[in-house]
Protein backbone atom coordinates (compact mmCIF):
# COMPACT_ATOMS: atom_id res chain seq x y z
CA UNK A 1 0.00 0.00 0.00
CA UNK A 2 2.74 2.38 0.75
CA UNK A 3 4.63 1.81 -2.30
CA UNK A 4 1.44 2.40 -4.26
CA UNK A 5 0.87 5.43 -2.62
CA UNK A 6 4.55 6.79 -2.87
CA UNK A 7 3.77 5.77 -7.24
CA UNK A 8 0.71 7.67 -7.23
CA UNK A 9 2.60 10.81 -5.19
CA UNK A 10 5.82 10.78 -7.45
CA UNK A 11 3.11 10.60 -10.53
CA UNK A 12 1.95 14.07 -9.22
CA UNK A 13 4.78 16.29 -9.49
CA UNK A 14 2.45 19.56 -9.08
CA UNK A 15 1.69 18.48 -5.54
CA UNK A 16 4.82 19.51 -4.22
CA UNK A 17 5.13 22.82 -6.39
CA UNK A 18 1.86 23.91 -5.52
CA UNK A 19 2.49 24.10 -2.01
CA UNK A 20 5.34 26.06 -2.44
CA UNK A 21 3.46 28.91 -4.76
CA UNK A 22 1.43 29.03 -1.42
CA UNK A 23 4.27 29.55 0.59
CA UNK A 24 5.98 31.82 -1.81
CA UNK A 25 2.60 33.95 -2.01
CA UNK A 26 2.25 34.02 1.60
CA UNK A 27 6.11 35.22 1.96
CA UNK A 28 5.96 38.02 -0.64
CA UNK A 29 2.23 38.93 0.54
CA UNK A 30 3.44 42.27 2.58
CA UNK A 31 5.38 43.55 0.02
CA UNK A 32 2.02 43.72 -1.98
CA UNK A 33 -0.41 45.33 0.52
CA UNK A 34 2.75 47.71 1.31
CA UNK A 35 2.77 49.01 -2.06
CA UNK A 36 -0.89 49.58 -2.47
CA UNK A 37 -1.06 50.91 1.07
CA UNK A 38 1.42 53.45 0.37
CA UNK A 39 -0.19 54.68 -2.99
CA UNK A 40 -3.22 55.09 -1.55
CA UNK A 41 -2.29 56.74 1.45
CA UNK A 42 0.56 59.13 -0.65
CA UNK A 43 -0.92 59.38 -3.80
CA UNK A 44 -5.01 59.53 -3.14
CA UNK A 45 -5.13 60.90 0.53
CA UNK A 46 -6.66 58.36 2.32
CA UNK A 47 -5.95 57.86 5.68
CA UNK A 48 -3.84 54.76 6.67
CA UNK A 49 -6.85 52.75 8.01
CA UNK A 50 -8.60 53.60 5.12
CA UNK A 51 -6.29 52.66 2.90
CA UNK A 52 -6.12 49.16 4.34
CA UNK A 53 -9.57 48.59 4.37
CA UNK A 54 -9.42 49.51 0.96
CA UNK A 55 -6.30 47.43 0.09
CA UNK A 56 -9.03 44.40 0.69
CA UNK A 57 -10.86 45.16 -2.64
CA UNK A 58 -8.17 46.29 -4.70
CA UNK A 59 -4.40 45.51 -5.23
CA UNK A 60 -2.13 46.70 -7.75
CA UNK A 61 1.71 45.95 -8.46
CA UNK A 62 2.42 49.40 -10.05
CA UNK A 63 1.07 52.64 -10.06
CA UNK A 64 0.90 53.42 -14.02
CA UNK A 65 -2.92 52.42 -14.25
CA UNK A 66 -3.92 54.09 -10.85
CA UNK A 67 -1.44 57.83 -11.63
CA UNK A 68 -3.66 57.84 -14.49
CA UNK A 69 -6.95 57.82 -13.25
CA UNK A 70 -6.19 60.18 -10.52
CA UNK A 71 -4.35 62.55 -13.44
CA UNK A 72 -7.85 62.25 -14.83
CA UNK A 73 -9.88 63.57 -11.73
CA UNK A 74 -7.10 66.00 -10.93
CA UNK A 75 -7.57 67.41 -14.58
CA UNK A 76 -11.10 67.52 -14.13
CA UNK A 77 -11.19 70.01 -10.91
CA UNK A 78 -11.27 66.96 -8.21
CA UNK A 79 -9.65 68.27 -4.98
CA UNK A 80 -7.84 65.86 -3.26
CA UNK A 81 -10.22 65.52 -0.52
CA UNK A 82 -12.95 64.49 -3.77
CA UNK A 83 -10.09 62.12 -4.86
CA UNK A 84 -9.99 60.54 -1.74
CA UNK A 85 -13.27 60.14 -1.06
CA UNK A 86 -14.42 58.68 -4.20
CA UNK A 87 -11.60 56.32 -4.08
CA UNK A 88 -12.73 55.56 -0.40
CA UNK A 89 -15.98 54.27 -2.05
CA UNK A 90 -14.67 53.01 -5.06
CA UNK A 91 -11.55 51.94 -4.80
CA UNK A 92 -11.57 49.52 -8.27
CA UNK A 93 -11.76 52.97 -10.46
CA UNK A 94 -7.99 53.36 -9.99
CA UNK A 95 -7.66 50.33 -12.21
CA UNK A 96 -10.11 51.45 -14.95
CA UNK A 97 -9.24 52.24 -18.54
CA UNK A 98 -9.07 56.55 -18.32
CA UNK A 99 -9.43 56.69 -22.38
CA UNK A 100 -12.37 53.87 -22.70
CA UNK A 101 -14.14 54.21 -19.09
CA UNK A 102 -13.65 57.48 -17.52
CA UNK A 103 -13.15 60.16 -19.70
CA UNK A 104 -16.00 59.30 -22.42
CA UNK A 105 -18.00 59.72 -19.17
CA UNK A 106 -16.71 63.06 -17.71
CA UNK A 107 -16.81 64.65 -21.07
CA UNK A 108 -20.25 63.93 -21.28
CA UNK A 109 -21.63 64.60 -18.15
CA UNK A 110 -19.77 68.05 -18.76
CA UNK A 111 -21.61 68.53 -22.03
CA UNK A 112 -25.03 68.94 -20.66
CA UNK A 113 -24.45 71.55 -18.23
CA UNK A 114 -22.78 69.84 -14.87
CA UNK A 115 -19.90 72.71 -13.90
CA UNK A 116 -16.25 71.20 -13.00
CA UNK A 117 -17.11 71.90 -9.45
CA UNK A 118 -20.57 70.51 -9.62
CA UNK A 119 -19.24 67.30 -11.46
CA UNK A 120 -16.44 66.54 -8.73
CA UNK A 121 -19.16 66.90 -5.96
CA UNK A 122 -21.49 64.51 -7.88
CA UNK A 123 -18.88 61.74 -9.00
CA UNK A 124 -17.16 61.69 -5.50
CA UNK A 125 -20.83 61.55 -3.86
CA UNK A 126 -21.62 58.90 -6.01
CA UNK A 127 -18.17 57.26 -8.12
CA UNK A 128 -20.40 54.15 -8.89
CA UNK A 129 -21.71 56.26 -11.75
CA UNK A 130 -18.76 56.03 -13.38
CA UNK A 131 -19.21 52.16 -13.66
CA UNK A 132 -22.83 52.58 -15.64
CA UNK A 133 -22.70 52.17 -19.70
CA UNK A 134 -22.52 55.71 -21.27
CA UNK A 135 -24.29 54.70 -24.29
CA UNK A 136 -27.00 51.65 -22.55
CA UNK A 137 -27.75 53.95 -19.01
CA UNK A 138 -26.08 57.01 -18.56
CA UNK A 139 -27.12 58.93 -21.90
CA UNK A 140 -30.75 56.97 -22.18
CA UNK A 141 -31.84 57.93 -18.72
CA UNK A 142 -30.45 61.55 -18.70
CA UNK A 143 -32.44 62.27 -21.68
CA UNK A 144 -35.69 60.74 -20.01
CA UNK A 145 -34.86 63.04 -16.71
CA UNK A 146 -34.51 65.91 -19.27
CA UNK A 147 -37.50 65.61 -21.12
CA UNK A 148 -40.15 65.27 -18.33
CA UNK A 149 -38.32 68.12 -16.42
CA UNK A 150 -38.02 70.19 -19.63
CA UNK A 151 -34.26 71.01 -20.08
CA UNK A 152 -30.66 69.89 -18.97
CA UNK A 153 -30.61 72.57 -16.65
CA UNK A 154 -33.37 71.19 -14.82
CA UNK A 155 -31.92 67.45 -15.12
CA UNK A 156 -28.52 68.81 -14.09
CA UNK A 157 -30.51 70.16 -10.75
CA UNK A 158 -32.59 66.80 -9.75
CA UNK A 159 -29.30 64.61 -10.22
CA UNK A 160 -26.98 66.93 -8.22
CA UNK A 161 -29.58 66.70 -5.47
CA UNK A 162 -30.33 62.94 -6.05
CA UNK A 163 -27.47 61.18 -7.90
CA UNK A 164 -29.06 57.75 -7.58
CA UNK A 165 -31.92 59.05 -10.29
CA UNK A 166 -29.08 58.49 -12.89
CA UNK A 167 -27.37 55.59 -11.80
CA UNK A 168 -30.27 53.38 -10.75
CA UNK A 169 -32.53 54.83 -13.80
CA UNK A 170 -35.59 56.88 -14.21
CA UNK A 171 -37.84 54.00 -14.59
CA UNK A 172 -36.41 52.57 -11.20
CA UNK A 173 -36.42 55.70 -8.94
CA UNK A 174 -39.24 58.74 -10.53
CA UNK A 175 -41.84 57.06 -12.39
CA UNK A 176 -43.25 54.85 -9.21
CA UNK A 177 -43.64 58.19 -6.97
CA UNK A 178 -44.81 59.99 -10.23
CA UNK A 179 -47.66 57.67 -10.88
CA UNK A 180 -48.72 57.88 -6.99
CA UNK A 181 -49.07 61.49 -7.36
CA UNK A 182 -50.51 61.54 -10.89
CA UNK A 183 -53.00 58.85 -9.77
CA UNK A 184 -54.12 61.49 -6.48
CA UNK A 185 -54.56 64.46 -8.74
CA UNK A 186 -51.41 66.50 -8.24
CA UNK A 187 -50.85 69.02 -10.48
CA UNK A 188 -48.28 68.52 -13.24
CA UNK A 189 -45.74 71.17 -12.20
CA UNK A 190 -46.15 70.23 -8.20
CA UNK A 191 -44.74 66.76 -9.64
CA UNK A 192 -41.98 68.55 -11.81
CA UNK A 193 -40.92 70.60 -8.96
CA UNK A 194 -40.56 67.28 -6.45
CA UNK A 195 -38.76 66.08 -8.96
CA UNK A 196 -36.56 68.48 -9.27
CA UNK A 197 -36.09 70.17 -5.96
CA UNK A 198 -36.78 67.03 -3.87
CA UNK A 199 -36.85 63.44 -5.17
CA UNK A 200 -34.00 62.31 -2.75
CA UNK A 201 -36.68 62.50 0.16
CA UNK A 202 -39.58 61.14 -2.95
CA UNK A 203 -37.61 58.28 -3.73
CA UNK A 204 -36.23 57.70 0.30
CA UNK A 205 -40.17 57.27 1.54
CA UNK A 206 -42.02 56.01 -1.70
CA UNK A 207 -43.08 53.38 0.97
CA UNK A 208 -45.02 55.43 2.88
CA UNK A 209 -45.93 57.94 -0.18
CA UNK A 210 -49.47 56.71 -0.29
CA UNK A 211 -50.11 57.19 3.24
CA UNK A 212 -48.90 60.56 3.36
CA UNK A 213 -50.36 61.99 0.50
CA UNK A 214 -54.00 60.50 2.62
CA UNK A 215 -52.49 61.88 5.73
CA UNK A 216 -52.03 65.47 4.20
CA UNK A 217 -55.52 65.33 2.89
CA UNK A 218 -56.97 64.63 6.08
CA UNK A 219 -54.86 67.60 8.35
CA UNK A 220 -56.76 70.31 5.46
CA UNK A 221 -55.30 70.20 2.04
CA UNK A 222 -57.96 68.05 0.74
CA UNK A 223 -57.14 69.73 -3.11
CA UNK A 224 -53.58 67.68 -3.74
CA UNK A 225 -53.98 70.22 -7.48
CA UNK A 226 -53.29 73.24 -5.44
CA UNK A 227 -49.91 75.28 -5.07
CA UNK A 228 -49.23 74.36 -1.77
CA UNK A 229 -50.14 70.64 -1.66
CA UNK A 230 -46.46 69.10 -2.47
CA UNK A 231 -44.90 71.59 0.24
CA UNK A 232 -47.50 69.78 3.18
CA UNK A 233 -47.26 66.60 2.04
CA UNK A 234 -43.32 67.41 2.17
CA UNK A 235 -43.79 68.81 6.01
CA UNK A 236 -45.76 65.41 6.65
CA UNK A 237 -43.13 62.92 5.26
CA UNK A 238 -40.18 64.65 6.88
CA UNK A 239 -41.46 65.63 10.40
CA UNK A 240 -41.52 62.83 13.33
CA UNK A 241 -44.48 63.58 15.78
CA UNK A 242 -41.71 64.80 18.20
CA UNK A 243 -40.73 67.37 15.67
CA UNK A 244 -43.92 68.51 15.43
CA UNK A 245 -44.33 69.13 19.32
CA UNK A 246 -41.27 70.99 19.48
CA UNK A 247 -43.04 73.76 16.74
CA UNK A 248 -46.47 73.68 18.30
CA UNK A 249 -44.20 74.38 21.72
CA UNK A 250 -42.61 76.85 20.01
CA UNK A 251 -45.26 78.73 18.80
CA UNK A 252 -47.44 78.13 22.01
CA UNK A 253 -44.47 80.35 23.74
CA UNK A 254 -46.11 82.94 21.79
CA UNK A 255 -49.92 82.67 22.56
CA UNK A 256 -50.60 80.46 19.71
CA UNK A 257 -52.64 77.20 20.33
CA UNK A 258 -52.17 74.06 18.46
CA UNK A 259 -55.58 74.77 16.40
CA UNK A 260 -53.96 78.64 16.15
CA UNK A 261 -50.71 76.73 14.23
CA UNK A 262 -52.72 74.19 12.20
CA UNK A 263 -54.42 77.26 10.89
CA UNK A 264 -51.21 78.93 10.45
CA UNK A 265 -49.94 75.77 8.23
CA UNK A 266 -53.36 74.92 6.06
CA UNK A 267 -52.41 78.66 5.21
CA UNK A 268 -48.76 78.52 4.84
CA UNK A 269 -47.68 75.12 4.81
CA UNK A 270 -44.32 76.19 4.93
CA UNK A 271 -44.45 78.07 8.84
CA UNK A 272 -43.78 74.43 9.96
CA UNK A 273 -41.16 73.50 8.16
CA UNK A 274 -39.39 76.22 9.79
CA UNK A 275 -36.74 75.12 12.56
CA UNK A 276 -37.79 76.40 16.26
CA UNK A 277 -35.13 78.86 16.38
CA UNK A 278 -35.79 80.49 13.41
CA UNK A 279 -39.84 80.72 14.98
CA UNK A 280 -38.84 82.23 17.91
CA UNK A 281 -36.18 85.13 16.33
CA UNK A 282 -38.97 85.71 13.66
CA UNK A 283 -41.89 86.05 16.55
CA UNK A 284 -39.26 88.23 18.82
CA UNK A 285 -38.80 90.56 15.94
CA UNK A 286 -42.08 91.28 14.75
CA UNK A 287 -43.51 91.16 18.91
CA UNK A 288 -40.23 92.91 20.80
CA UNK A 289 -38.81 94.86 17.66
CA UNK A 290 -41.62 96.10 16.00
CA UNK A 291 -44.62 95.73 18.78
CA UNK A 292 -46.66 93.86 16.98
CA UNK A 293 -49.64 91.05 18.38
CA UNK A 294 -48.49 87.40 17.49
CA UNK A 295 -51.90 87.26 16.06
CA UNK A 296 -50.83 89.14 13.30
CA UNK A 297 -48.21 86.41 12.27
CA UNK A 298 -51.56 84.44 12.49
CA UNK A 299 -52.82 86.39 10.07
CA UNK A 300 -49.59 86.11 7.45
CA UNK A 301 -48.14 83.12 7.94
CA UNK A 302 -46.00 83.36 4.90
CA UNK A 303 -43.70 86.19 6.18
CA UNK A 304 -42.21 83.81 8.88
CA UNK A 305 -41.18 81.79 6.43
CA UNK A 306 -38.82 84.54 4.78
CA UNK A 307 -35.49 85.18 5.49
CA UNK A 308 -35.17 87.11 8.82
CA UNK A 309 -31.79 88.97 8.30
CA UNK A 310 -31.85 89.23 4.37
CA UNK A 311 -35.67 90.55 4.22
CA UNK A 312 -37.76 90.52 7.47
CA UNK A 313 -34.94 92.77 9.58
CA UNK A 314 -33.87 95.20 6.96
CA UNK A 315 -37.13 96.21 5.39
CA UNK A 316 -38.60 95.74 9.04
CA UNK A 317 -36.78 98.46 10.25
CA UNK A 318 -37.58 100.95 7.40
CA UNK A 319 -41.09 100.20 8.23
CA UNK A 320 -40.38 100.73 11.78
CA UNK A 321 -38.79 104.26 11.11
CA UNK A 322 -41.16 105.31 8.66
CA UNK A 323 -43.97 104.81 10.91
CA UNK A 324 -41.96 106.96 13.67
CA UNK A 325 -42.23 109.83 10.91
CA UNK A 326 -45.89 109.23 10.45
CA UNK A 327 -45.37 108.07 6.98
CA UNK A 328 -46.54 104.45 7.40
CA UNK A 329 -50.30 104.70 8.50
CA UNK A 330 -51.08 100.59 8.76
CA UNK A 331 -50.34 97.53 9.55
CA UNK A 332 -51.16 95.96 7.07
CA UNK A 333 -48.78 98.04 4.69
CA UNK A 334 -45.78 96.23 6.42
CA UNK A 335 -47.31 92.60 4.53
CA UNK A 336 -46.45 94.55 1.45
CA UNK A 337 -43.32 96.39 1.95
CA UNK A 338 -41.75 92.70 2.75
CA UNK A 339 -43.18 90.83 0.02
CA UNK A 340 -42.27 92.98 -3.18
CA UNK A 341 -39.87 92.94 -4.85
CA UNK A 342 -36.21 94.90 -3.91
CA UNK A 343 -37.01 96.99 -7.05
CA UNK A 344 -40.16 98.00 -6.19
CA UNK A 345 -39.61 97.85 -2.46
CA UNK A 346 -36.73 100.87 -3.32
CA UNK A 347 -39.18 102.30 -5.91
CA UNK A 348 -42.51 102.23 -3.73
CA UNK A 349 -40.93 102.80 -0.32
CA UNK A 350 -37.62 104.10 -0.10
CA UNK A 351 -37.02 106.36 -2.89
CA UNK A 352 -40.37 108.55 -1.96
CA UNK A 353 -39.11 109.39 1.30
CA UNK A 354 -35.48 110.25 1.11
CA UNK A 355 -35.89 114.13 0.81
CA UNK A 356 -38.03 113.67 4.47
CA UNK A 357 -35.79 110.67 5.53
CA UNK A 358 -32.60 110.78 4.66
CA UNK A 359 -31.24 108.47 6.83
CA UNK A 360 -33.63 105.46 5.39
CA UNK A 361 -30.83 104.30 3.27
CA UNK A 362 -28.61 103.82 5.65
CA UNK A 363 -30.65 101.96 8.00
CA UNK A 364 -31.74 99.76 5.05
CA UNK A 365 -28.54 99.26 3.35
CA UNK A 366 -26.26 98.38 6.28
CA UNK A 367 -29.23 95.38 8.05
CA UNK A 368 -28.67 94.27 4.17
CA UNK A 369 -24.91 94.09 4.15
CA UNK A 370 -24.73 92.67 7.15
CA UNK A 371 -27.23 89.64 6.43
CA UNK A 372 -24.95 89.24 2.96
CA UNK A 373 -21.53 89.71 4.73
CA UNK A 374 -20.42 92.51 2.53
CA UNK A 375 -18.69 95.53 4.00
CA UNK A 376 -20.98 98.41 3.59
CA UNK A 377 -19.26 100.90 1.24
Amino acid sequence: MFSSLSKTLLRRPLFLPATLRLISTAAAAPSRPSFTVSYLVNSCGLSPESASSVFNRVVFRTSARPDAVVNVLKSHGFSQSQISRLIGKGPHLLLANPERTLLPKLKYLSSVGFSVSDLANLISASPYLLTRSLEKHLIPNFGRLRDFLGSDKNAVAAIGRSPKILFKGFEATVDPFVKILRDHGVRESSIMWLVKCHSRTMIHWYDRLEGTVEKTKRMGFDDPSAAKFPVAMLAVMAMSESKWERKFDAYGRWGWSRDDAMSAFVKCPRCMTMSEEKIMAVMGFFVNELGFESSFLLQHPRLISMSLEKRIRPRGLVFKHLSSHGLMKTKIGLTTLLTVSDEDFLVKFLTPHIGEVPELLDIYWEKKHMAMGTVVP
